[in-house]
Protein backbone atom coordinates (compact mmCIF):
# COMPACT_ATOMS: atom_id res chain seq x y z
CA UNK A 1 0.00 0.00 0.00
CA UNK A 2 2.89 2.38 0.70
CA UNK A 3 3.11 4.93 -2.06
CA UNK A 4 4.52 8.40 -2.59
CA UNK A 5 4.79 10.76 0.36
CA UNK A 6 4.58 14.54 0.38
CA UNK A 7 6.69 16.49 2.88
CA UNK A 8 5.46 19.69 4.51
CA UNK A 9 8.03 21.79 6.34
CA UNK A 10 6.63 24.36 8.77
CA UNK A 11 8.84 27.44 8.88
CA UNK A 12 9.12 30.55 10.99
CA UNK A 13 12.47 32.35 10.85
CA UNK A 14 14.31 29.08 10.41
CA UNK A 15 17.33 30.28 8.47
CA UNK A 16 19.68 28.74 11.06
CA UNK A 17 18.11 25.29 10.81
CA UNK A 18 16.77 24.99 7.28
CA UNK A 19 20.00 24.10 5.45
CA UNK A 20 20.41 20.91 7.51
CA UNK A 21 16.70 20.08 7.33
CA UNK A 22 16.52 20.55 3.56
CA UNK A 23 19.65 18.48 3.01
CA UNK A 24 18.23 15.69 5.17
CA UNK A 25 14.96 15.84 3.21
CA UNK A 26 16.86 15.70 -0.09
CA UNK A 27 18.72 12.58 1.06
CA UNK A 28 15.72 10.87 2.66
CA UNK A 29 13.21 11.55 -0.12
CA UNK A 30 14.90 12.43 -3.41
CA UNK A 31 12.44 13.78 -5.96
CA UNK A 32 9.58 13.92 -3.47
CA UNK A 33 6.84 16.54 -3.36
CA UNK A 34 8.28 18.97 -0.80
CA UNK A 35 6.46 22.04 0.52
CA UNK A 36 7.61 24.88 2.74
CA UNK A 37 4.77 26.64 4.55
CA UNK A 38 6.09 29.92 5.90
CA UNK A 39 4.56 31.82 8.81
CA UNK A 40 5.65 35.34 7.91
CA UNK A 41 9.41 34.89 8.26
CA UNK A 42 11.59 37.99 7.91
CA UNK A 43 15.03 36.37 8.11
CA UNK A 44 15.50 35.40 4.46
CA UNK A 45 14.81 31.74 5.14
CA UNK A 46 12.27 31.42 2.31
CA UNK A 47 14.76 32.65 -0.31
CA UNK A 48 17.40 30.35 1.16
CA UNK A 49 15.06 27.35 0.91
CA UNK A 50 14.11 28.12 -2.69
CA UNK A 51 17.77 28.37 -3.66
CA UNK A 52 18.82 25.21 -1.84
CA UNK A 53 16.02 22.90 -2.99
CA UNK A 54 14.87 23.43 -6.60
CA UNK A 55 11.31 22.31 -7.13
CA UNK A 56 10.32 23.25 -3.60
CA UNK A 57 6.71 24.43 -3.41
CA UNK A 58 6.39 27.45 -1.13
CA UNK A 59 3.24 28.72 0.56
CA UNK A 60 3.71 32.08 2.27
CA UNK A 61 1.02 32.87 4.83
CA UNK A 62 2.19 36.47 5.21
CA UNK A 63 1.95 36.48 8.99
CA UNK A 64 2.61 34.13 11.88
CA UNK A 65 -0.62 32.15 12.13
CA UNK A 66 0.96 29.41 14.22
CA UNK A 67 2.23 25.92 13.40
CA UNK A 68 -1.24 24.40 13.33
CA UNK A 69 -2.36 26.71 10.53
CA UNK A 70 0.81 25.93 8.56
CA UNK A 71 0.29 22.19 8.99
CA UNK A 72 -3.29 22.52 7.79
CA UNK A 73 -2.02 24.16 4.60
CA UNK A 74 0.53 21.38 4.11
CA UNK A 75 -2.06 18.63 4.55
CA UNK A 76 -4.53 20.37 2.25
CA UNK A 77 -2.05 21.23 -0.51
CA UNK A 78 -0.05 17.99 -0.52
CA UNK A 79 0.10 16.11 -3.80
CA UNK A 80 -0.29 12.79 -1.96
CA UNK A 81 -2.46 11.51 0.89
CA UNK A 82 0.54 10.53 3.01
CA UNK A 83 2.06 13.76 4.34
CA UNK A 84 5.19 13.97 6.50
CA UNK A 85 4.88 17.10 8.64
CA UNK A 86 8.24 18.49 9.73
CA UNK A 87 9.34 21.42 11.85
CA UNK A 88 12.11 23.46 10.28
CA UNK A 89 14.73 22.08 12.68
CA UNK A 90 14.04 18.37 12.11
CA UNK A 91 16.20 16.02 10.06
CA UNK A 92 14.57 12.69 9.10
CA UNK A 93 17.19 9.95 9.13
CA UNK A 94 17.71 7.17 6.61
CA UNK A 95 14.69 4.85 6.46
CA UNK A 96 12.54 7.08 8.68
CA UNK A 97 9.83 7.83 6.12
CA UNK A 98 9.66 4.24 4.90
CA UNK A 99 9.35 2.87 8.46
CA UNK A 100 6.53 5.30 9.28
CA UNK A 101 4.67 4.46 6.05
CA UNK A 102 5.01 0.71 6.62
CA UNK A 103 3.67 1.10 10.17
CA UNK A 104 0.62 2.96 8.87
CA UNK A 105 0.09 0.20 6.30
CA UNK A 106 0.16 -2.38 9.10
CA UNK A 107 -2.24 -0.41 11.35
CA UNK A 108 -5.38 0.44 9.34
CA UNK A 109 -6.93 2.31 12.29
CA UNK A 110 -3.90 4.59 12.61
CA UNK A 111 -4.05 8.06 11.10
CA UNK A 112 -0.67 9.37 12.30
CA UNK A 113 2.74 7.85 12.98
CA UNK A 114 5.62 9.44 14.86
CA UNK A 115 9.31 8.45 14.94
CA UNK A 116 11.69 8.42 17.88
CA UNK A 117 12.99 11.98 18.18
CA UNK A 118 16.68 12.31 19.05
CA UNK A 119 18.56 15.42 20.07
CA UNK A 120 20.52 16.85 17.15
CA UNK A 121 23.21 17.90 19.62
CA UNK A 122 23.29 14.40 21.17
CA UNK A 123 21.97 11.94 18.57
CA UNK A 124 22.54 8.94 20.82
CA UNK A 125 19.91 10.29 23.26
CA UNK A 126 16.13 10.25 22.89
CA UNK A 127 14.31 13.52 23.38
CA UNK A 128 11.00 11.64 23.27
CA UNK A 129 9.41 8.69 21.51
CA UNK A 130 5.79 9.73 21.34
CA UNK A 131 3.62 10.79 24.26
CA UNK A 132 0.62 9.79 26.29
CA UNK A 133 -2.23 12.09 27.28
CA UNK A 134 -1.96 12.81 31.01
CA UNK A 135 -5.30 13.35 32.75
CA UNK A 136 -4.02 16.68 34.10
CA UNK A 137 -4.41 18.14 30.63
CA UNK A 138 -0.92 17.83 29.19
CA UNK A 139 1.09 15.43 27.07
CA UNK A 140 3.53 13.14 28.85
CA UNK A 141 6.56 12.45 26.60
CA UNK A 142 7.81 8.87 26.56
CA UNK A 143 11.40 7.60 26.89
CA UNK A 144 12.75 11.12 27.46
CA UNK A 145 16.53 11.37 27.86
CA UNK A 146 17.10 7.65 27.50
CA UNK A 147 19.72 5.98 25.32
CA UNK A 148 18.46 5.49 21.78
CA UNK A 149 20.04 2.03 21.73
CA UNK A 150 17.74 0.93 24.57
CA UNK A 151 14.44 1.86 22.90
CA UNK A 152 11.86 -0.91 22.75
CA UNK A 153 11.50 -1.54 18.98
CA UNK A 154 7.82 -2.46 18.81
CA UNK A 155 5.24 -0.05 17.42
CA UNK A 156 3.05 1.42 20.17
CA UNK A 157 -0.39 3.04 20.18
CA UNK A 158 -0.33 6.25 22.26
CA UNK A 159 -2.91 8.78 23.34
CA UNK A 160 -1.66 12.01 21.81
CA UNK A 161 0.75 13.55 19.32
CA UNK A 162 3.95 15.57 19.29
CA UNK A 163 4.26 16.87 15.79
CA UNK A 164 7.84 17.97 15.20
CA UNK A 165 7.92 14.99 12.80
CA UNK A 166 4.79 13.03 12.01
CA UNK A 167 3.39 11.15 9.02
CA UNK A 168 -0.36 11.60 8.62
CA UNK A 169 -2.75 9.84 6.28
CA UNK A 170 -5.10 12.44 4.80
CA UNK A 171 -7.47 9.84 3.36
CA UNK A 172 -8.01 8.33 6.80
CA UNK A 173 -8.18 11.71 8.55
CA UNK A 174 -10.96 12.93 6.29
CA UNK A 175 -11.67 16.53 5.42
CA UNK A 176 -10.97 17.93 8.87
CA UNK A 177 -10.93 19.85 11.04
CA UNK A 178 -7.28 18.98 11.44
CA UNK A 179 -5.25 21.31 13.68
CA UNK A 180 -7.16 23.90 15.71
CA UNK A 181 -5.83 27.25 14.53
CA UNK A 182 -7.39 29.14 17.44
CA UNK A 183 -4.77 27.61 19.76
CA UNK A 184 -2.01 29.33 17.76
CA UNK A 185 1.07 28.02 19.57
CA UNK A 186 1.70 25.14 21.97
CA UNK A 187 -0.80 22.36 22.73
CA UNK A 188 -2.11 22.53 19.15
CA UNK A 189 -0.46 19.14 18.56
CA UNK A 190 -1.67 17.68 21.86
CA UNK A 191 -5.25 18.76 21.14
CA UNK A 192 -4.99 17.24 17.66
CA UNK A 193 -3.64 13.90 18.88
CA UNK A 194 -6.00 13.58 21.84
CA UNK A 195 -9.00 14.48 19.68
CA UNK A 196 -8.05 11.77 17.18
CA UNK A 197 -7.64 9.18 19.94
CA UNK A 198 -10.97 10.02 21.57
CA UNK A 199 -12.64 9.91 18.13
CA UNK A 200 -11.58 6.26 17.81
CA UNK A 201 -8.47 6.59 15.64
CA UNK A 202 -4.99 5.40 16.59
CA UNK A 203 -1.85 7.47 16.88
CA UNK A 204 1.28 5.33 16.80
CA UNK A 205 4.97 5.60 17.63
CA UNK A 206 7.50 3.79 15.45
CA UNK A 207 10.82 3.59 17.36
CA UNK A 208 12.65 2.13 14.34
CA UNK A 209 12.06 5.45 12.56
CA UNK A 210 14.42 8.17 13.74
CA UNK A 211 14.81 11.92 13.31
CA UNK A 212 17.09 14.57 14.79
CA UNK A 213 15.55 17.61 16.48
CA UNK A 214 17.32 20.95 16.76
CA UNK A 215 16.85 23.87 19.12
CA UNK A 216 13.21 24.67 18.39
CA UNK A 217 11.19 27.66 17.18
CA UNK A 218 13.22 30.83 16.91
CA UNK A 219 12.44 33.22 19.73
CA UNK A 220 10.02 30.82 21.44
CA UNK A 221 11.71 27.51 22.26
CA UNK A 222 13.20 27.07 25.72
CA UNK A 223 16.17 25.25 24.20
CA UNK A 224 16.74 28.12 21.75
CA UNK A 225 16.17 31.08 24.11
CA UNK A 226 17.20 29.57 27.43
CA UNK A 227 14.12 31.06 29.11
CA UNK A 228 10.35 30.84 29.25
CA UNK A 229 9.15 33.54 26.87
CA UNK A 230 5.88 35.43 27.51
CA UNK A 231 4.29 33.82 24.45
CA UNK A 232 5.15 30.33 25.68
CA UNK A 233 3.92 31.02 29.21
CA UNK A 234 0.63 32.55 28.11
CA UNK A 235 -0.33 29.96 25.52
CA UNK A 236 0.77 27.03 27.68
CA UNK A 237 -1.58 28.13 30.45
CA UNK A 238 -4.48 29.15 28.20
CA UNK A 239 -4.39 26.25 25.75
CA UNK A 240 -4.38 23.63 28.48
CA UNK A 241 -7.62 25.06 29.86
CA UNK A 242 -9.22 25.41 26.42
CA UNK A 243 -8.22 21.89 25.34
CA UNK A 244 -9.78 20.32 28.42
CA UNK A 245 -12.95 22.34 27.96
CA UNK A 246 -13.26 21.25 24.33
CA UNK A 247 -12.46 17.56 24.80
CA UNK A 248 -12.92 16.32 28.38
CA UNK A 249 -16.20 14.74 29.42
CA UNK A 250 -18.05 16.41 32.31
CA UNK A 251 -17.54 13.41 34.55
CA UNK A 252 -13.79 13.56 33.91
CA UNK A 253 -13.63 17.19 35.02
CA UNK A 254 -15.68 16.35 38.12
CA UNK A 255 -13.82 13.21 39.15
CA UNK A 256 -10.43 14.94 38.83
CA UNK A 257 -11.52 18.32 40.19
CA UNK A 258 -9.39 17.99 43.39
CA UNK A 259 -6.12 17.47 41.49
CA UNK A 260 -7.01 20.02 38.82
CA UNK A 261 -7.85 22.63 41.44
CA UNK A 262 -4.65 21.91 43.37
CA UNK A 263 -2.67 22.36 40.16
CA UNK A 264 -4.29 25.74 39.45
CA UNK A 265 -3.51 26.98 42.96
CA UNK A 266 0.10 25.86 42.69
CA UNK A 267 0.35 27.33 39.20
CA UNK A 268 -0.93 30.71 40.37
CA UNK A 269 1.42 30.75 43.37
CA UNK A 270 4.31 29.83 41.08
CA UNK A 271 3.31 32.56 38.63
CA UNK A 272 3.33 35.10 41.46
CA UNK A 273 6.75 33.93 42.62
CA UNK A 274 8.20 34.28 39.12
CA UNK A 275 6.53 37.58 38.28
CA UNK A 276 4.21 35.91 35.77
CA UNK A 277 0.86 36.99 37.21
CA UNK A 278 0.29 39.29 34.24
CA UNK A 279 0.76 36.32 31.91
CA UNK A 280 -1.65 34.25 34.00
CA UNK A 281 -4.25 37.03 33.86
CA UNK A 282 -3.80 37.31 30.08
CA UNK A 283 -4.30 33.55 29.74
CA UNK A 284 -7.44 33.68 31.86
CA UNK A 285 -8.96 36.58 29.94
CA UNK A 286 -8.11 35.00 26.61
CA UNK A 287 -9.55 31.65 27.71
CA UNK A 288 -12.80 33.34 28.77
CA UNK A 289 -13.06 35.00 25.36
CA UNK A 290 -12.75 31.56 23.73
CA UNK A 291 -15.47 29.89 25.82
CA UNK A 292 -18.23 30.27 23.18
CA UNK A 293 -15.92 28.82 20.52
CA UNK A 294 -14.77 26.01 22.83
CA UNK A 295 -18.35 25.07 23.68
CA UNK A 296 -19.27 24.88 19.99
CA UNK A 297 -16.26 22.63 19.35
CA UNK A 298 -17.22 20.55 22.37
CA UNK A 299 -20.75 20.01 21.07
CA UNK A 300 -19.48 19.16 17.61
CA UNK A 301 -16.92 16.71 18.97
CA UNK A 302 -19.49 14.92 21.11
CA UNK A 303 -21.13 13.63 17.93
CA UNK A 304 -17.97 11.91 16.69
CA UNK A 305 -16.49 10.72 20.00
CA UNK A 306 -15.93 6.96 20.10
CA UNK A 307 -13.86 6.50 23.26
CA UNK A 308 -14.39 7.59 26.85
CA UNK A 309 -11.69 9.79 28.36
CA UNK A 310 -10.35 7.07 30.66
CA UNK A 311 -9.79 4.76 27.71
CA UNK A 312 -7.12 7.21 26.54
CA UNK A 313 -5.95 9.34 29.48
CA UNK A 314 -3.17 8.09 31.75
CA UNK A 315 -2.02 8.79 35.29
CA UNK A 316 1.47 8.93 36.75
CA UNK A 317 3.65 11.82 37.89
CA UNK A 318 3.04 15.19 36.26
CA UNK A 319 5.50 15.62 33.34
CA UNK A 320 7.29 18.71 34.62
CA UNK A 321 9.82 20.56 32.54
CA UNK A 322 13.17 20.18 34.37
CA UNK A 323 13.62 23.96 34.12
CA UNK A 324 10.63 24.32 36.49
CA UNK A 325 12.27 22.30 39.29
CA UNK A 326 15.22 24.42 40.40
CA UNK A 327 14.23 25.94 43.74
CA UNK A 328 13.22 24.26 47.03
CA UNK A 329 9.74 25.73 46.61
CA UNK A 330 9.41 24.18 43.14
CA UNK A 331 10.57 20.79 44.42
CA UNK A 332 8.08 20.98 47.29
CA UNK A 333 5.29 21.91 44.90
CA UNK A 334 6.13 18.93 42.71
CA UNK A 335 6.03 16.51 45.64
CA UNK A 336 2.68 17.89 46.80
CA UNK A 337 1.13 17.75 43.34
CA UNK A 338 2.41 14.28 42.56
CA UNK A 339 0.87 12.96 45.77
CA UNK A 340 -2.42 14.70 45.02
CA UNK A 341 -2.40 13.43 41.43
CA UNK A 342 -1.68 9.84 42.47
CA UNK A 343 -4.41 9.89 45.15
CA UNK A 344 -7.03 11.45 42.87
CA UNK A 345 -6.20 9.03 40.04
CA UNK A 346 -6.51 6.03 42.33
CA UNK A 347 -9.74 7.17 43.99
CA UNK A 348 -11.32 8.11 40.64
CA UNK A 349 -10.74 4.64 39.25
CA UNK A 350 -7.95 5.40 36.80
CA UNK A 351 -6.23 2.28 35.49
CA UNK A 352 -3.56 3.24 32.94
CA UNK A 353 -0.17 4.45 34.22
CA UNK A 354 1.92 6.79 32.10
Amino acid sequence: MSGPVSLGIVNYNGRTYLPDTLEAVRRAAPGADVMLVDNGSDDGSVALARAQLPGLRVFELGENRGPGAARNVAVREAAHDRVLLLDNDVEPQSGCIEALAEALDAHPCAVAAMPAVLYARAPETVQYAGAEAHFMGVSAPLASDTAAALLEPSVRVVGTAITCCMLVDRARLGSGPWFDERLFFHFEDHEFGLRLSLAGFDVIVVPAARCLHGAGTAGLSLRETGRFTPTRIRYTIRNRWVTMLMLYQKRTLLRFAPALLAFEIVQLVGAAAKGWVGHWVWAGASAVSLIPYALRRRASFRRIRRRADLEVLVGGPFPYNPAMQRTPLEHAARRFLDRMIALNWRLAGGRRPA
